[in-house]
């Protein structure tokens, strides 16, 4: 899902701009989408060639394609095409029924999966020692003793899995630190933290998933704290829940083929609301951009805004990898507090001590969460930044458990970000405060030195102080004089 626009002038002083999307062009001969910026610039209305022109255009998108107004670059979607998407996987992937699928819950994407009985009050308050480990999941609660880490119907559990146990590998589970998910337009001393919990369910045999060639499923939980609480307490929900159900790779459709996807998505609300399907995603990637009513808050519609974050290709859209070296970029940041009072940013470890026999274990499930990440995204996009990313975070933490700065994680061809200027140090620390939330996986990545080279005149004309609403960079906060005077100077 690509974004294009066309910017003309009314008359010298005065301006306006018109944002369209380009719903799965596949051309950009007229408007180049793809590049997130118009190739039909300065057009006067005092020529009517032009004026003509730019409404034939403006013809040719609709008759081809759904063109609908926006105010970012990243697709927002629509609530019809996500309740049409979800209508459609329901028969593609046979996941619950056109009819029912609205009704359906993390219960429902837990049996899919061939887990039935394992609810989503399991998946979401159990621990990863516990969902990791068969026997502890499947263990009796002792009488008159907390039952708080036992499964809730562990008996229907059992009765389903027949023949064929829990296997140790089925069930991957890593609770962390989010920057990425939190309103970061707000101050620190009011802002909530966020902490994520992500659960990976290997497709059992025999269940539907598996006969409709789905490998995994992913779910992501979102929690939010008060900066001095606990995350992950007994009464902590998660606010919005994402699911990715990953298609085996030997079942994706070739490109340019009809088929599989290579993965589908579905969102699922707080659950003490029902936790039922829902078609959005609240977020404030553009709270930069949105008036101050909203609170930063902008809806993201399943698929086209989840699409638009993995990878920007509605058949091939990716796994992001997990990037604990940003977490911790970020605490000499954004979040001075949160370092101040050493929170283990991989919950599950408690101590940020590398050398640690728990920090070991809990930074080796992500090493094999990132592995499987990488798998699908090579296979995927293997071109994309997020696959050069990934390949590069495994290449470096291969044997390492450690941080590793934002240089030594240059992707992409040479020359690279490098040491021996001190401007460049300084550029991509900048990058990947103000910039990394969207252009890690949004389009390119600010560690690929030459892709952003190559946009340096869009991103000088966005990050300018009077860049127009829908056009400013970054969405998510505005930028101090200092921040924005050096990156403008200083872009490669």
């Amino acid at each position: 899902m690509t974004e294009g626009y066309i910017t003309w002038i009314d008359k010298p002083t005065e301006e306006w701009t018109r944002s369209m999307r380009c719903h799965g062009a596949q051309s950009s001969s007229f408007l180049d989408c793809a590049g997130g910026r118009d190739t039909v610039v300065g057009m006067k209305k005092s020529n009517p060639w032009q004026v003509l022109g730019a409404a034939a255009l403006l013809l040719i998108l609709s008759s081809g394609h759904l063109v609908t107004t926006t105010f970012a670059d990243v697709s927002h979607g629509k609530p019809e095409a996500a309740t049409n998407y979800y209508r459609g996987i329901a028969t593609e992937i046979a996941f619950s029924s056109p009819d029912n699928i609205f009704a359906s819950t993390l219960d429902t994407v837990a049996s899919y999966l061939g887990y039935d009985g394992i609810t989503g009050v399991d998946l979401q308050n159990l621990p990863p020692s516990v969902l990791m480990n068969p026997d502890l999941l499947l263990a009796t609660c002792v009488p008159g003793t907390n039952c708080t880490n036992t499964l809730k119907n562990r008996d229907a559990v059992v009765a389903s899995l027949g023949p064929i146990p829990i296997r140790p590998d089925d069930i991957l589970v890593a609770r962390f630190f989010a920057p990425k998910i939190m309103n970061i337009n707000e101050p620190e001393e009011t802002r909530k933290l966020g902490w994520r919990k992500l659960v990976r369910l290997r497709s059992r045999s025999g269940s539907a998933a598996q006969i409709h060639h789905i490998s995994c499923g992913i779910i992501l939980f979102n929690f939010f704290t008060d900066g001095d609480a606990e995350p992950f307490g007994l009464d902590d929900n998660s606010l919005n829940t994402q699911v990715i159900l990953v298609t085996d790779l030997k079942s994706v459709a070739p490109a340019g083929t009809d088929g599989l996807s290579t993965l589908y998505w579905l969102d699922y609300d707080n659950l003490t609301n029902g936790g039922r399907l829902s078609l959005l995603l609240s977020q404030t990637f553009d709270a930069n951009n949105l008036p101050a009513s909203t609170n930063g808050v902008q809806s993201y519609y399943v698929p086209d805004g989840c699409v638009a974050c993995h990878g920007s290709n509605d058949k091939a859209p990716l796994v992001n990898y997990l990037d604990t070296d940003h977490w911790f970029d970020r605490l000499d940041t954004d979040f001075q507090k949160v370092k101040a009072k050493n929170r283990p940013l991989l919950v599950d470890a408690h101590t940020n001590d590398t050398n640690a026999l728990a920090y070991k274990f809990a930074f080796d499930v992500i090493r094999r969460f990132n592995a499987e990440a990488d798998e699908q995204v090579r296979n995927a996009q293997p071109q994309h930044d997020e696959a050069l990313a990934s390949q590069k975070w495994l290449e470096i933490h291969g044997n390492n458990n450690g941080h590793f700065p934002p240089l030594a994680r240059a992707i992409g061809p040479e020359p690279r970000w490098s040491s021996d200027d001190t401007n460049e140090v300084k550029m991509l620390d900048t990058l990947n405060q103000y910039c990394f939330r969207c252009h890690g996986t949004v389009k390119y990545s600010v560690f690929n030195k030459q892709s952003l080279r190559e946009r340096r005149p869009n991103v000088k004309q966005r990050l300018k102080p009077d860049a127009d609403i829908g056009e400013r960079m970054p969405t998510d906060r505005p930028l101090t004089n200092d921040v924005r005077n050096f990156l403008l100077n200083h872009l490669p």
